[in-house]
């Protein structure tokens, strides 16, 4: 089993890290995009970050939590560790158990303590990029094959699992709404306006987890906890603590600003546009 999981692991991370390359290769060649994302999924990711970074509900932050510690878990397996397992409890607070290798240790560590906060902002930017690019039924296929490995393989407690799993569902519905898939939850006719709300669902959920990652990361940007990321990332760097924790804070704005830059159709990031 510990093989299976660390061929898990270094699959999701390299396919993150070339997925991610060549979203923004994609972005390069098409200067522009192929779809006009409707102005209602734009203001869904409004609503979703200013509802994500304001959100008290700690059960809503369980996707956010889980999309956090598959991030250490990729930065594990690149840097030639082993993960172990993670947990997403109930009250939002998560564990990746891995064993660190011994090759640039400290250059892992801060890579590591860095990939869980930024994952929800990258998760946005490359959906961002493949909903703008209308290949949201690749972007489901990809994401349900990787929860599913993650689940046998790695997660070890019930919260995970019904997190797990929801996701999985909603990723179904999206294959039959994109007609990728013939449709036996959902009606025919309904296909197209579905396939529309379920895009706005999609951007509004990812943004929201974004939010969250945001919130939390200004809450604990000056760490004091040896065991924060935003701590770990600072001394693994010779930094002082809240330096780091507001490096971080600067990589999951631009990844952000990017994100919004693909669905707003901008020719880069740099070229302001529409901003609904």
């Amino acid at each position: 089993m510990q093989a299976l999981r660390n061929l898990t692991w270094w699959l999701t991370g390299l396919t993150t890290i070339v997925g991610f390359t060549l979203v923004l290769l994609l972005s390069n060649l098409l200067a522009g995009q192929f779809w006009d994302v409707p102005r209602t999924a734009i203001i869904c990711v409004y609503v979703g970050l200013f509802l994500g970074f304001v959100n008290k509900v700690s059960l809503f932050r369980l996707g956010e939590t889980l999309v956090h510690e598959i991030g250490h878990a990729q930065m594990v397996a690149l840097t030639f560790g082993r993960v172990a397992y993670i947990r997403v409890e109930r009250d939002t607070s998560g564990v990746t158990l891995h064993r660190q290798s011994f090759l640039f240790r400290r250059l892992a560590t801060a890579l590591i303590a860095l990939c869980g906060p930024i994952s929800s902002a990258v998760l946005f930017l490359v959906t961002a990029r493949l909903v703008a690019s209308e290949l949201t039924a690749y972007w489901a296929i990809g994401l349900g094959i990787f929860i599913t490995l993650i689940l046998i393989t790695t997660v070890r407690n019930l919260w995970g699992w019904i997190t797990g799993l929801t996701l999985l569902g909603a990723l179904y519905l999206v294959l039959e709404a994109s007609g990728y898939i013939a449709p036996k939850l959902l009606s025919s006719e309904s296909l197209v306006t579905t396939n529309n709300l379920l895009v706005d669902v999609i951007l509004g959920v990812t943004a929201f987890n974004l939010g969250s990652a945001l919130q939390y990361s200004i809450t604990f940007r000056k760490a004091q906890n040896p065991t924060s990321d935003e701590y770990k990332f600072s001394k693994a760097l010779f930094l002082p603590g809240f330096i780091g924790g507001y490096i971080i804070i600067a990589v999951q704005l631009i990844l952000t600003w990017i994100g919004l830059s693909y669905l707003l159709g901008w020719t880069s990031a740099l070229s302001i546009g529409r901003l609904i």
